[in-house]
Parts: C-alpha cells; structure tokens; sequence
C-alpha cells in the first residue's frame, strides 16, 4: 500500500518508525528474540526504505542523526537490546510487586540482581536462569565490555568466569553472607590469604 505513494525518504522513516517498529516495540520487550530475527527484520525495513531497488547509502549512515547526514532509522539489533536492559531498573526497583517473585526467585540464586551485575561473569555460565534473565544479563556484559576497567583485587569471586570449579562459575552462600565478595576480602593488611575467617 505505502510502497505506491511518492513517499520522500523521511517520509518512508516515518512510516517504518510508526507503523513497522511500533508493533515490534511491546512484544520484543518482553519475549526472547530468537536468533536472526533483528537481520530479518532489518532486511525487510532496508527493502521498503529503497522501495525494492539497490541500496545507495551505506546502512550505518542512515542511523546517524540529521545534521549528520543521517536519516535517524532505528538500528533493530541497537532496539531490542535496549529494550531487555530497561528491564534492569525495574527488577532493581524496590518493593515487592507480584511480577517481581520469579525474577526474584532465580536472581537470589546468585546473589542477586544487584551483586550480579558487578560480578564477572559469563552469560554462558548462568544457565540456572530462565533464558529472558540469561539475555538481559548477556546484553549488560557486552555493554560493560564497553567500558573495560582493571578491578585487580577488588574482582569479585562468585559467578566469575575467570574462575570456574569443573568447568562451573560458583556461589557460595556462606562466603556472601559473611560479606567475603572479593579477593579483598582473603587477604590481611600484609596482603596476606587470611583461612580463618572463612
């Protein structure tokens, strides 16, 4: 239907941005993207962009702003992973509404939302939790992976992918109730391993 109408470019975003992206936004917030599917979609929002034809521009211009020369298309792939890590404030939010016990539940695990994200971890390596937890999880490690810093001995032990006990990350709940978190926490003034603590 929109392919028939002399439509100027920013007015085929228009069109994908209010009419294609939207029926995605709700159900891609809340359900696991299955593999390929951000390239399929691309693919076809590209297709109706250029009405079928070859493509002129390169695809990453286009996301640019317009004083930019860019067109200010939505990157789907860019989309659906900010859409799962909005998800971390709300599970982060405190109170206890209903919605919150299975997250919860899974979460407390591991030592919780909160102690997780400081944690080095590997997505790979939480298979105890459902997968959409598993996706938001992996989304923030890449973001995080953005930002590298050197933690030396203020690593956090459990659920840390550099350390693993057969082939496993471990939490131990005894060490995180008695606030042993990181390699910090074994060692004395000296610098010392301290045994008798733990």
């Amino acid at each position: 239907m929109w392919r028939a109408r002399d439509l100027t470019l920013f007015g085929r975003v228009m069109i994908l941005k209010s009419l294609g992206l939207s029926k995605l936004i709700y159900s891609s917030s809340i359900l696991n993207i299955p593999e390929g599917f951000a390239h399929l979609v691309k693919t076809k929002l590209f297709k109706f962009f250029w009405k079928n034809k070859r493509e002129k521009i390169k695809r990453s211009g286009r996301y640019q702003d317009l004083d930019k020369g860019g067109l200010r298309i939505i990157d789907i792939k860019i989309m659906f992973k900010a859409l799962k890590l909005a998800w971390i404030p709300r599970l982060l939010s405190p109170g206890r509404q209903n919605w919150k016990t299975i997250p919860d539940y899974y979460l407390r695990k591991l030592g919780g939302l909160n102690f997780l994200l400081r944690c080095n971890y590997d997505p790979e390596h939480l298979n105890t939790l459902p997968s959409f937890y598993q996706s938001i999880l992996k989304y923030f490690n890449e973001l995080k992976n953005l930002y590298d810093f050197d933690q030396a001995q203020d690593l956090i032990l459990s659920n840390n992918k550099e350390i693993l006990v057969d082939g496993k990350t471990f939490f131990l709940r005894d060490w995180f109730n008695k606030g042993i978190l990181s390699i910090q926490d074994l060692l004395d003034d000296a610098g010392h391993i301290v045994v008798s603590g733990i």
